[in-house]
């Protein structure tokens, strides 16, 4: 687990500075190759998106093969480059954000070593075709007849092969701000859902009556630096595996922590009820994560609630 302050322990924070250094990148290259933007206006001018937003409306071969100055050897060189590596600093942090949310529970790497190179090759590709229709139909034939048998261990991994798909797209055609747009978007929404834990089952239906509950147990801490501000709710098929391994983790993570109620449910199933007090640098998503992880199968789900959220919930 990492440690070290607040900027190292979130997530968020992390992304939000590697795209502010990404920004700020961006900006110097600018700055010092002034002729830059230009040779990239350019080649969109001459790409087939270029084309076509000038010829709307026009058959699809005499798109692509308009007339048009043409670059250089060089300049396509560049611009190959330019596109690759766009693809490669917008994927990365997708690639970042895949480890950090799977963990040990349904990590594949194969998916992270994809999700970096497709965009790479797909820019390059797209740079390739573009402005060749018969190039394109040719490379599709070639493609079709590979059959590809990897079988994605998670239905949502597919979700990151489209989406480096897509960010490869955008940077073959030069197209920086809606690769950005992608890679921001769909890493804000994955960290939240894994955040938040959005769609467990076994989300809490008696906020109230556990507010009750607690309430004894919180009230008999008055010292403000023995407080807890969170509760630690552990849905278990077998009670004594899953408390050992909850109790040697919070031993771990928390600054205290007790336990506060065993409360029996349907299905056979028991909920371990804790207060805690996270360290510092602890990540509520990295422990629930861990639980589940190292807890399976007697874990069948754990969910973090704020003390405050389960008060209001009481008083509602």
């Amino acid at each position: 687990m990492d440690s070290g302050g607040p900027v190292r322990s979130s997530p968020y924070l992390r992304l939000a500075a590697y795209y502010a250094v990404l920004g700020a990148a961006v900006w110097l290259l600018i700055t010092l190759f002034p002729t830059l933007p230009g040779l990239l206006d350019h080649f969109r001018e001459i790409s087939v998106l270029g084309m076509a937003a000038a010829r709307r409306g026009r058959d699809l071969e005499q798109v692509v093969g308009a007339g048009a100055p043409a670059l250089s050897q060089g300049e396509w060189a560049l611009v190959t480059l330019l596109s690759m590596l766009t693809a490669l600093l917008l994927v990365l942090p997708v690639a970042w954000v895949y480890m950090v949310t799977k963990r040990r529970s349904g990590y594949d790497q194969s998916v992270v070593q994809t999700v970096i190179i497709l965009p790479m090759t797909v820019a390059g590709t797209v740079i390739l075709v573009q402005n060749s229709l018969a190039l394109a139909f040719a490379l599709a034939a070639i493609v079709a007849a590979v059959r590809f048998r990897n079988t994605l261990k998670d239905t949502k991994d597919a979700v990151y092969i489209f989406l480096a798909l897509a960010v490869g797209v955008a940077a073959g055609v030069f197209a920086p701000t809606v690769a950005a747009v992608m890679s921001v978007v769909f890493n804000a929404v994955v960290l939240t859902l894994w955040q938040f834990n959005v769609g467990n089952i076994y989300a809490d239906r008696l906020g109230g009556d556990r507010a009750a509950r607690l309430e004894p147990h919180l009230a008999a801490s008055d010292d403000k630096k023995k407080r807890f501000n969170g509760a630690l709710l552990i849905h278990a098929a077998r009670l004594e595996p899953a408390r050992r391994v909850a109790e040697a983790l919070l031993d771990e993570r928390a600054k205290r922590w007790k336990l506060a109620e065993v409360v029996p449910t349907d299905g056979g199933t028991s909920t371990l009820e804790y207060l805690v007090r996270l360290k510092d640098e602890a990540v509520v998503a990295t422990l629930v994560d861990t639980l589940k992880a190292q807890g399976a199968p007697d874990i069948v789900a754990a969910e973090f609630r704020s003390l405050r959220g389960l008060k209001r919930e009481g008083k509602d």
